[in-house]
């Protein structure tokens, strides 16, 4: 789906469903504290160049991840005399018109950023510190995503949580065969692809329209920046120096931004010799534990997500349970508890790997919580019980939903009475899976 494309379909869906005269726009929110009473949240908004303080009884931050840019810095940056800036200010490429670009960073962003300025820069350079998973969004005519089914992912979740070393070492054995049955010889072993860090540590990006650039010489992969050697000049680690620079252009990723709400408290965990950034303390990467009944933070969750927007419904029906008192959270010990039990396993894959987001959460755990917290009923797709005797009451539904295309559809099918279920839900679960029969695999004119 396209930026604009994204952009239509939000639109439309608040209109189709009334939101806009609930939303206040060209408002930014400044800080969100408790009143001096401590019973309800203080809101400071600025609109128009005016401030003022608005309270509420219970407050949601939905900032997103992508908030807070984050850059690095090298020896020798003050000195230099180019276009500095992260992707986050990137606007088009033809402000680089005929000017020699260093982009830094190999992920999701420089797959965007890249092929965007080759166009009109006079040269491009990928600079990128270590490998990077070249997956293709297509495989064989039919999106890589759909390959991921409910069962699939369920016996994913089993295998990190019962065995993470033997998960961890079969994705080392297995993906690096995968890039290769996909890219066959395409993949120049100058480019420092290969090896790539493990996925269940450090999400992987899409780039794949960066390849046929690199194989056509339009833009040079070197390796990560070591300095910043003159005021056109960067040096990079493997002593090469290119002079007259104009731009670097950081595809260095985001960190979710705190700064609007001071009251989250941080912790070091001592695990494992852990020595990396202070992590958030929150319950289930969502609530701080002295403020649940009335804040959540839906920010701080790496890896939590299991198939992007429809479980965003799985985690607003989640969060509205906790707050109606349907779902009923730990004590405030017990969460604390948890919360340091989380922050020793976040301190030990630290310890296989130092790049990893400490936000990152157990999908096992995290995403059983809120479909039982949300009341979705997925728990009948199981084998125990419950999912035997769904697999004899409807033998069709049972293979569907476990094998065939996940969609948020099946969150609104089983009835739990702690959500609404809708009546269009397994017809509408039967007509997906047949229009993906029906549109996929493309074929090639």
């Amino acid at each position: 789906m396209s930026p604009q494309h994204f952009q239509e379909f939000m639109g439309d869906y608040a209109k189709h469903y009334d939101l806009l005269k609930d939303i206040v726009f060209n408002t930014n929110v400044k800080s969100v504290t408790r009143n001096a009473a401590d019973t309800r949240w203080s809101i400071l908004v600025e609109k128009e160049g005016k401030t003022e303080v608005l309270e509420f009884d219970k407050v949601a931050l939905c900032h997103g991840y992508q908030t807070r840019a984050v850059v690095p810095e090298f020896e020798g940056q003050e000195q230099f005399e180019g276009t500095l800036m992260h992707s986050q200010q990137y606007r088009s490429g033809e402000a680089f018109k005929g000017k020699r670009v260093v982009v830094v960073g190999l992920r999701s962003t420089a797959g965007d950023v890249v092929p965007d300025l080759v166009p009109h820069a006079a040269e491009v350079y990928l600079s990128h510190r270590r490998g990077a998973m070249p997956f293709k969004r297509y495989t064989k005519g039919t999106p890589a995503d759909l390959g991921i089914t409910w069962r699939r992912r369920q016996m994913s979740h089993l295998l990190q949580r019962y065995a993470p070393g033997l998960a961890r070492a079969l994705i080392d054995f297995a993906l690096p065969r995968v890039v290769r049955r996909l890219w066959g010889d395409e993949l120049d072993p100058a480019w420092g692809l290969l090896p790539f860090p493990n996925i269940s540590l450090v999400l992987p990006g899409s780039f794949e329209n960066v390849i046929p650039l690199l194989r056509d010489g339009s833009v040079r992969s070197v390796p990560g920046i070591r300095r910043f050697a003159g005021p056109r000049a960067v040096e990079f680690a493997d002593g090469r120096v290119v002079d007259d620079v104009d731009a670097v252009v950081f595809c260095t990723g985001y960190a979710a931004d705190f700064s609007v709400a001071p009251f989250v408290r941080t912790s070091t965990p001592t695990a494992h010799g852990y020595r990396g950034a202070p992590i958030y303390r929150l319950y289930m990467n969502l609530f701080p534990a002295e403020h649940a009944d009335s804040c959540v933070l839906l920010c701080y969750s790496a890896f939590g997500k299991s198939n992007g927007f429809s479980f965003a419904d799985v985690t607003s029906m989640a969060v509205s349970n906790v707050w109606r008192g349907v779902e009923k959270l730990p004590a405030r010990e017990a969460m604390e508890q948890h919360i340091d039990r989380h922050q020793a396993w976040v301190a030990g894959r630290w310890a296989l790997e130092p790049t990893i987001d400490p936000s990152g959460v157990k999908q096992w755990e995290f995403q059983r919580w809120q479909h039982r917290a949300a009341g979705t009923g997925m728990e009948n797709l199981g084998w125990g019980w419950k999912g035997w005797r769904f697999w004899w009451r409807d033998r069709k539904m049972y293979k569907l939903m476990n094998d065939g295309v996940e969609t948020a559809h099946a969150y609104r099918y089983f009835e739990t009475g702690k959500r609404k279920t809708w009546d269009g839900a397994r017809a509408e679960i039967i007509h997906q899976n047949e229009l993906v029969k029906s549109m996929f695999p493309i074929k090639e004119a």
